[in-house]
């Protein structure tokens, strides 16, 4: 009898606990935030996302304006005059050794509107937010992308609004590249080239190898193993000038030019004021590979040019120009 009551005691002890188990809803919700300046450029985290979570459902609800964004203010849908201007939750930075920019949002319900601002690039986007029972931390990347057309797009569950968007403007530009085979010579046209530009700085950035020029590849000088493989804008052989042309949308490049006939490259760093619209020549390049030189960088009209047939030997391991 002793053993039956003891039995029906830890039943209900255990029935007790499962009935009393914890199931609230209290998530650390931990935004990322990253930009992308160009389709091509890589993401960039950046300070300064605010970020606001609402007891609200974007079925209902939207954000008018970036400054309401920014405010944390959301809108009843066809009513505008209808607001909530006291947000639940409001973002808090979250620190993070390696992290830049993160920040944290508590959520306490089980599906809430959630806006998050870019304040550097002026952006917004908001997504309604469901959040599972006895979640600790939430993660999300959140990428603003400033090139993307129009004042809004989608991606995921996120809407972005671009309030402030432009169409970019673009300008042409004209790369005028030759060889001198032999001290001397007439410069002639090189048969085969590949012509591109970064949205980058030569003083960050170069060209690692003879393969990584003809491929479209550069590498940081502060990190080696970051680099990035798909150039900005690409230039093409222009029948027109005889020289190869590009459309460029931003003011500070990086422009590479592979010669694949003398297995050489250059690059330069160049400033195009996109306020002129006029077509632009870069200064002329020669190839020389008479000079036997690795690097030259004399009467080159500010090209640094490479001839990996001269490389010495003990400056081929991770070696920066």
């Amino acid at each position: 009898m002793k053993r039956i009551g003891y039995i029906l005691l830890t039943g209900l002890g255990l029935l007790a606990s499962g009935c009393f188990k914890d199931t609230s809803i209290r998530t650390n919700y931990i935004l990322k935030p990253l930009s992308q300046a160009l389709s091509t450029d890589p993401y960039t985290p950046f300070e300064g996302l605010k970020a606001y979570s609402f007891d609200a459902d974007t079925a209902l609800y939207t954000v008018s304006s970036y400054e309401d964004a920014l405010n944390g203010v959301i809108s009843l849908k066809g009513r505008p005059s209808e607001r909530i201007t006291t947000p639940v939750s409001t973002s808090a930075p979250y620190e993070r050794e390696g992290t830049t920019g993160w920040v944290s949002l508590e959520l306490r319900s089980p599906t809430q509107m959630v806006v998050a601002v870019d304040p550097v690039h002026r952006l917004y986007a908001y997504t309604q937010q469901e959040v599972e029972v006895n979640l600790p931390n939430l993660y999300v990347a959140l990428t603003f992308r400033t090139w993307k057309e129009g004042n809004s797009y989608k991606d995921g569950n996120w809407s972005y609004y671009n309030e402030f968007y432009a169409p970019p403007v673009y300008r042409d530009c004209y790369v005028d590249a030759k060889a001198q085979l032999s001290e001397g010579a007439a410069e002639t046209a090189i048969s085969k080239m590949e012509v591109y530009a970064y949205a980058a700085d030569t003083t960050a950035w170069y060209i690692a190898s003879y393969d990584d020029a003809v491929s479209g590849r550069i590498t940081s000088k502060a990190d080696t193993t970051d680099t990035r493989t798909i150039p900005s804008f690409r230039g093409y052989a222009d029948s027109g000038t005889g020289l190869y042309k590009m459309s460029v949308s931003a003011g500070s490049l990086m422009v590479v030019v592979a010669d694949r006939s003398d297995r050489m490259y250059a690059y330069t760093q160049q400033t195009v004021d996109l306020t002129q619209t006029d077509a632009l020549t870069f200064p002329a390049l020669v190839f020389r590979p008479w000079r036997g030189l690795w690097h030259d960088a004399t009467d080159t009209n500010g090209w640094l040019v490479v001839n990996p047939t001269y490389e010495p030997e003990a400056e081929k391991q991770n070696q920066q120009p």
